[in-house]
């Protein structure tokens, strides 16, 4: 093949530019979602908030020990009274019984269960516009590939939904796959872990089509008989979207940097909120005490959440990993992508007739609200809870607040022994100053493992966030807890003017204040906490069973596990590493 010269290398350059810009242009004529600096991207509907009532995924129980079969498949739903039904992808144990979010999964605690995942879904490329510039899945026949992961679960890898383990509904495979039929020990304590797609490159395409769902380990030894339960506990999987008026939902056409990456963004914002598919739904409670899993499963969005009734407060007993050590009482409660929170709420000194809303303060891209990634996207509203009376004849549900909850233990750790491992969160920009890629050490998904941890062994990990976001970093198979967090001068540091020590107890000369005592945000078992920009936070991670003793599986087989950032936007695009155990 003969050499192109410099010239035809020019023009072919300009053609492609000209092009880009028509195309471009009629997007932006066409009201499409344009992720750029100052655009203006088109707004959802005027949609009434407080409409339709709160819908409540479908409880299936995986705890007798027989295989259950999960599949994803194309939907329509109605996620406003005021819209026409939107296509969705969704899971369900039959195309009749998909629904967005999936239904909510109920395990036991010590009892295996068995899950088979199927892919229903043959569209020939996801219906939201997938940037194959990224490193993508790719399946050579085409189609919608997905793999399914447990969030917070301790489980093999093979059954971990590897980014790389996708499979399409024609039976194509992705290179690190080996099996469809998971199998979750359910060894760890009780608590809400949730699933969702995680295929490489497209995560946030499927989990903003609605391939996302509940599920709950159970114990009936060690959670208080006196909690909230029955119609009285609640799932909440808070998400936001744009929608146009057709109900089809409005996702960046065009990105932040097209002539290097199409479409990506660096994040999603919606304008409006959904609570178990549903936009501003209402709950009809009873001036009770209520317990409500909340799960944070946006894209990007980071939800601040309070209640409009100052004689209410959210009674938090629980996090990412299970309960905390004792109730803690919040006006307001910050959850990041992918953060749970276990809390009640009691309306008991509340009249009939009431009304109380769910709003949200957080800030969108957080914890600072620019316009470098886009316009910011208001979401102030979440749901409403009108008070009822019970029925005549049903009698009122007896629970209340435990003061205590579970032991947590006092993290220890030799950094003279222990292995300590430092993070630098990054970002790389295009010539405009945008940005083009998130970065853990300056290495993506695809650069050779440097994190291989020994199983039994404790290790102390740093991050330190160089970034203007916040970033929710998740670990696989492991809980963690937060030791501190510190904030530094980040200028100084970037310009090497100061340094920051590994050793702790021996601050650098880049901090600017001593380590902070944990937040609310911070405290208890986490698999998903959030580092904030000029900030280092240290975790303490110890590779083996929250119980105790071994991993009921070989923790060193099958294709290994991942860490990353859980804006998925920022996960998709090379925010997050290989992680492979050893002994």
């Amino acid at each position: 093949m003969v050499a192109p010269s410099a010239a035809a290398l020019f023009i072919h350059v300009v053609v492609f530019i000209v092009a880009l810009c028509l195309h471009w242009s009629t997007f932006a004529n066409a009201d499409n979602y344009v992720c750029q600096p100052n655009a203006v991207i088109p707004p959802s509907p005027s949609l009434t908030p407080f409409v339709d009532r709160l819908p409540i995924p479908p409880w299936i129980d995986v705890s007798a020990g027989r295989l259950v079969t999960i599949g994803a498949y194309k939907i329509t739903q109605v996620l406003h009274r005021d819209l026409p039904a939107t296509t969705l992808y969704a899971y369900g144990t039959s195309a009749a019984t998909a629904t967005y979010p999936g239904p909510t999964l109920v395990a036991k605690q010590n009892i295996p269960s068995y899950i088979l995942f199927e892919n229903h879904i043959t569209d020939s490329e996801t219906f939201l516009v997938t940037d194959k510039t990224l490193t993508w899945a790719n399946p050579a026949n085409g189609g919608v590939p997905i793999v399914p992961h447990l969030h917070g679960a301790e489980a093999e890898s093979a059954s971990d939904g590897h980014p790389e383990a996708w499979f399409t509904a024609s039976g194509e495979h992705g290179p690190k796959f080996i099996k469809q039929k998971y199998e979750y020990p359910n060894c760890q304590p009780p608590t809400l872990l949730w699933y969702h797609d995680h295929t490489i490159g497209i995560t946030r395409n499927n989990v903003l089509a609605g391939l996302t769902g509940l599920y709950i380990i159970r114990s009936t030894s060690d959670e208080p008989d006196y909690l909230p339960r029955g119609t009285n506990e609640i799932p909440l999987v808070i998400q936001d979207k744009r929608v146009w008026a057709n109900g089809s939902i409005n996702y960046p056409d065009i990105g932040i940097s097209p002539l290097i990456h199409p479409s990506w963004c660096v994040g999603y914002g919606g304008d409006v909120v959904l609570v178990n598919g549903k936009i501003w739904p209402y709950l009809e409670v009873y001036p009770e005490k209520y317990r409500f899993r909340m799960l944070n499963g946006a894209n990007s969005r980071f939800f601040t959440l309070s209640l409009s009734n100052p004689a209410l407060q959210w009674i938090q007993i629980g996090t990412d990993g299970g309960f905390l050590s004792s109730p803690i009482y919040l006006s307001t409660i910050t959850l990041a992508p992918a953060n749970r929170a276990d809390v009640i709420i009691d309306f008991s000194s509340l009249a009939v007739g009431s009304m109380v809303y769910m709003n949200n303060s957080a800030p969108f891209p957080f914890p600072d609200a620019n316009s470098v990634v886009s316009p910011p996207a208001v979401a102030s509203s979440v749901m409403a809870f009108k008070i009822v009376s019970r029925p005549r004849g049903s009698p009122a549900q007896f629970s209340k607040v435990p003061t205590r909850l579970a032991v947590i233990p006092e993290p220890r750790y030799n950094l003279a022994t222990d292995v300590y491992r430092s993070f630098i969160f990054n970002n790389q920009y295009d010539s405009n100053g945008y940005m083009i890629k998130s970065l853990i050490n300056s290495e993506g998904y695809t650069d050779p493992l440097t994190e291989s941890p020994k199983l039994g062994t404790v290790e102390i990990w740093d991050f330190i966030n160089i970034t203007p976001d916040g970033h929710p970093i998740h670990l696989h198979l492991i809980s963690f807890l937060v030791l501190h967090q510190q904030a530094f001068d980040q200028d100084a540091y970037t310009g090497q003017r100061c340094h920051l020590e590994v050793q702790f107890g021996q601050p650098g000369s880049c901090f600017t204040e001593p380590p902070r005592n944990l937040d609310a945000t911070q405290i208890g078992w986490k698999d998903t906490v959030t580092v904030y920009p000029s900030v280092v936070l240290r975790i303490w991670t110890k590779w083996s069973p929250r119980v105790g003793g071994d991993f009921p599986f070989d923790a060193t087989s099958g294709p290994g596990y991942v860490w990353h950032c859980h804006v998925l936007e920022h996960e998709d695009d090379e925010m997050m590493r290989p992680l492979v155990v050893h002994r």
